[in-house]
């Protein structure tokens, strides 16, 4: 028994005609005949009573017409709940980032996704720069927000944010007395680097402003995130070179200080695969080129 059946046997019922009820349903008087035929069989007993000038119930009949009206209803509701809660479900975006991303962009560019797109879905994903290509490959991640380097020739990059290096040092240190730090005072200071799969051009800014000053670099550790390098700093295990965003992630015991001079910067990209886009994502594009506009 379909849900069919029911349409066609209550239209009868509603009617008291086959013909009237043939010509409501847009279908063959001949084939709705045969569809309640087919139904009484399989119920096992006459719903209708038909002579050549009238069509009635049997008790049957009116018993069954009943229950049909109330599985038909709740299938209709059911159908309509589904398709609110489709409506309201939205697309999902989802976001691969490094930590300057959520510090800097997410803060301004979320809120403003939700109001333009209340029932969209965010998905954020923290990954290491060099796990997010391959998430953007693999569709994995919709957007990432990452360093360089970008691999790929299928994604397209755009700078969103461009960040001087600054020095984080322990409060304690005698460096932390200045207000700028003359790079020369760093040479030979145990330094806390950070492994270049894990933050990509950072580590590579870190080399070039060593080598440029010609400054001796006396790596004492290597973290693999930029927690670990906080905390070895406040530990007081030696200074690191991170973008600025980092000094609003440091606690009591550290210090963040602008170098003396030109310092090196580091570049925030955007990074996601070729159109076709979802109206959301490419809401969210929009937003973070409209917010790079007005920095």
């Amino acid at each position: 028994m379909e849900l069919r059946h029911l349409r066609y046997f209550i239209a009868v019922a509603d009617e008291l005609s086959f013909t009237r009820a043939a010509q409501r349903l847009h279908t063959a008087q001949p084939s709705l005949s045969q569809q309640i035929r087919n139904l009484e069989d399989e119920i096992g007993t006459p719903l209708l009573e038909r002579t050549r000038r009238k069509v009635e119930l049997t008790a049957a009949g009116k018993v069954f017409l009943a229950e049909a009206r109330q599985v038909l209803s709740q299938a209709d509701r059911a159908v309509e709940r589904a398709r609110l809660a489709g409506q309201q479900a939205g697309a999902t975006v989802t976001i691969g980032f490094v930590p300057a991303a959520e510090i800097r962009i997410f803060p301004v560019i979320l809120p403003r996704l939700r109001l333009q797109f209340p029932n969209v879905n965010v998905e954020l994903r923290s990954l290491p720069t060099h796990e997010l290509e391959q998430a953007l490959l693999q569709g994995d991640v919709d957007v990432a927000f990452m360093r360089d380097p970008v691999h790929s020739a299928e994604l397209t990059r755009e700078v969103v944010l461009i960040e001087p290096m600054v020095v984080l040092l322990p409060c304690a240190h005698p460096l932390a007395k200045l207000d700028r730090i003359p790079p020369r005072r760093l040479s030979g200071e145990p330094f806390i680097s950070t492994n270049p799969l894990y933050s990509g051009q950072v580590h590579t800014a870190a080399e070039g402003f060593f080598a440029e000053h010609k400054l001796e670099c006396n790596v004492a550790q290597v973290a693999t995130n930029i927690l670990l390098n906080l905390n070895l700093v406040g530990m007081g295990l030696g200074f690191a070179l991170l973008p600025e965003y980092a000094a609003s992630l440091t606690s009591g015991a550290i210090c963040a200080r602008p170098l003396e001079g030109e310092a090196p910067t580091v570049e925030l990209l955007m990074v996601s695969r070729a159109e076709p886009h979802s109206a959301e994502l490419d809401g969210l594009l929009a937003l973070v080129r409209e917010h790079v506009a007005s920095m």
